[in-house]
């Protein structure tokens, strides 16, 4: 579990140091929030400054051993086959609709094959519901219909589930919030920490800023609190 703990101190950096002693970390192992900062006001040299932060231990380790993982899964994809790709779509689409009748919708699935990916397109009225909250139906629904259409399947194939275009929208929306976050960190030369998301939507983040020339992203905390912290190289 990660490590967290708070600093005060005259200053940010005094503050830091303050909470880095606690936990025997370094900065470059940390992100750093501000919690309280000096209030600027008439006669405030009459005030005592103080800075107050909390810091949470990036897990790298833990990091590197996803990535790790990643491209170990990665690496064992092969060519999708023909003959694998029709009997995992029948058992996908056939799994989808029995659902989508349990919840009274009525809509159209349209399936194909990109980047060695069987993709599933979905629309129609009310197809919303099967989104969910930030598209966490729509994921447990994509990793069930995984493990269903890839039973007894000796070449797994990797399946992706888009309802009414969300994915692909929401990803838009994720890169553009991970690079508004990545100016300002490098202008305020400090760390950020977004709020909590899903696999799916950390991933939108990580790969948005892979090749920022100025800034790094890792994840840290645990299910489903786990977080994207986008830090300085």
């Amino acid at each position: 579990m990660a490590k967290v703990a708070e600093g005060i101190g005259k200053s940010y950096d005094e503050a830091v140091a303050d909470a880095l002693s606690k936990v025997g970390l370094t900065k470059e192992q940390v992100s750093v929030e501000i919690v309280e900062e000096p209030k600027k006001r008439l006669f405030s040299i009459l005030d005592p400054k103080q800075v107050k932060v909390r810091i949470t231990e990036i897990e790298a380790a833990l990091e590197v051993a996803e990535t790790t993982e990643k491209a170990k899964v990665e690496k064992e994809y092969k060519e999708i086959s023909e003959e694998d790709a029709n009997i995992v779509k029948e058992r996908v689409i056939t799994f989808l609709n029995d659902y989508f009748n349990k919840l009274g919708l009525s809509l159209k699935i349209e399936s194909y094959i990109e980047d060695n990916i069987l993709r599933f397109d979905i629309t129609g009225d009310n197809a919303g519901i099967a989104i969910g909250y930030r598209g966490e139906t729509m994921e447990a629904l994509q990793m069930i219909a995984g493990t269903v259409g890839n039973k007894g399947i000796k070449n797994y194939v990797r399946i992706i589930i888009d309802i009414e275009g969300y994915r692909k929208k929401r990803i838009k929306a994720l890169e553009e919030l991970a690079l508004k976050r990545a100016n300002a960190v490098v202008a305020k030369k400090r760390s950020i920490t977004l709020e909590p998301m899903n696999p799916f939507e950390r991933k939108a983040i990580h790969n948005a800023l892979q090749n920022h020339p100025k800034v790094k992203t890792q994840s840290t905390g645990e299910e489903p609190y786990r977080k994207v912290v986008i830090s300085l190289k």
